[in-house]
């Protein structure tokens, strides 16, 4: 999970009522940060001047931080900000403070609007150094500003290209690294299968030893276990030697069920696999991975269930274990239609979720967000099966979905990252549809 780093620093002017007490309110401040999820780096000094202004931003600039933090402890000179943004490019948490007379509450209003205009990414909050919501709110768009800033280093793997007869998984190479960041790698089909064939059966046997005391049922051949742990093992020689932080692999239809386990597997080890060559959604599993910190669930939308409100996601089985609601209920199986192969079915655990949907390409990268939660279901579809209760009528769900050309691939994470996800959007130009 992203732990943020975060440049703390306090507004202040020397004429101005409640100077005195802004440092007693800024250490306070500071100690409440350094309690929650993040890597604060604060100033050692209240910023009221050009000379102390570009003494913290030689700090945060030699820290690399990825957002700053801006406590107006009293009205000041909006253009002490802009000279530390000049030496730290980032996103920008503008907190205004309580109190008639200290003039905060007009300063970070002054300071948005010449943000504003300049073009420079901000989060405006307002509210006491002792309230907790403040520190909800930096927290959720420090997280929102490192995931732009790491995304842009990352590496996503493709094996294959994207399946035939789903147009839809088409992706602009150029214009997803440029919106969002990631540079792609690519791997041939056979080149897995070569190397597949390198690695002996000894190597991989002791790896599906292992596994199959982490199950409750075995229906596969040992000689399809061997050969979906060799698929694992060179992804994941792939994804060290390259350094990708995700990989998507051209599966359907003559590759079915080689790689379910491998993703099983490199899900729990903190790399998410996406399906059918489908890019969009890999890097949808990466963004919601950041975020959340557990493995996904990689989903079609499949049947909506009114009565209750629900609606049941799934594909083939490439689950991780933990996401299982017991490791009775784990089976590893033959892939659905294909009936080779070792895939990973069980029902999923409940519990509050996060849905994603990310499609389009130069000029229409929409991504659709909305937070659910998961409800205790049964094996209804031969894969991971995850029934979600959502706070709109499905029906009218269903017309969002259609309205904006949302696609069938849903990616499924544990933990309520919404406003997270809106933030990011926000920082990087990318439309979205918040439900």
């Amino acid at each position: 999970m992203l732990k943020p780093k975060v440049g703390f620093f306090m507004l202040c002017h020397p004429l101005e009522e409640g100077r005195e007490e802004a440092p007693h309110l800024f250490q306070k401040a500071k100690l409440k940060l350094e309690k929650i999820n993040l890597n604060v780096v604060s100033a050692e000094e209240i910023v009221e001047d050009e000379n102390s202004a570009q003494r913290v931003a030689k700090k945060f600039k030699k820290e690399d931080v990825d957002v700053l933090c801006l406590v107006e402890g009293t009205w000041s000179s909006d253009y002490l900000v802009l000279d530390i943004l000049e030496e730290v490019d980032v996103p920008i948490i503008t907190w205004g403070l309580p109190g008639i007379r200290k003039g905060s509450l007009c300063g970070v209003q002054q300071l948005n609007c010449v943000l504003t205009e300049i073009k420079k990414p901000y989060k405006f909050i307002y509210g006491s150094v002792d309230e907790g919501e403040p520190y909800k709110k930096i927290e959720r768009y420090a997280k929102a500003s490192a995931l732009k800033k790491n995304l842009r280093k990352m590496r996503l793997g493709l094996v294959g290209y994207r399946i035939k007869g789903m147009t839809e998984v088409s992706f602009d190479e150029l214009e997803l690294k440029s919106l969002l960041g990631p540079r792609i790698v690519h791997f041939g089909l056979n080149k897995l299968k070569e190397e597949m064939n390198k690695i002996c059966d000894e190597e991989a046997r002791k790896i599906w030893r292992e596994i199959k005391e982490r199950v409750g049922e075995i229906k596969v051949t040992e000689r399809e276990g061997l050969n979906s742990v060799k698929a694992y093992l060179v992804l994941k020689k792939w994804i060290r030697e390259e350094e990708l932080s995700g990989i998507a692999v051209e599966c359907y239809p003559d590759f079915m069920g080689e790689v379910c386990l491998a993703y099983s597997l490199l899900g729990e080890e903190g790399i998410p696999g996406s399906c059918e060559g489908d890019m969009n959604s890999l890097i949808a599993m990466v963004i919601l991975y950041s975020l959340t910190g557990v493995p996904l669930h990689n989903t079609d939308l499949l049947a909506i269930y009114p009565e209750d409100n629900t609606i049941v996601f799934s594909h083939c089985g490439s689950g991780a274990f933990s996401l299982a609601e017991s490791k009775e209920k784990v089976s590893l199986s033959p892939v659905r239609l294909a009936n080779r192969g070792v895939s990973v079915l069980f029902p999923a655990k409940p519990g509050k979720v996060t849905l994603v949907n990310l499609v389009g390409r130069k000029d229409t990268y929409r991504m659709c967000i909305i937070e659910g939660e998961a409800v205790k279901t049964e094996m209804v579809f031969a894969g991971n099966p995850v029934r979600v209760k959502f706070p709109i009528p499905v029906n009218k769900f269903l017309e969002i979905v259609a309205e904006n050309g949302f696609g069938h691939h849903w990616m499924i994470g544990y933990g309520e990252v919404k406003e997270e996800l809106k933030d990011f959007c926000k920082l990087v130009g990318l439309r979205y549809v918040s439900i």
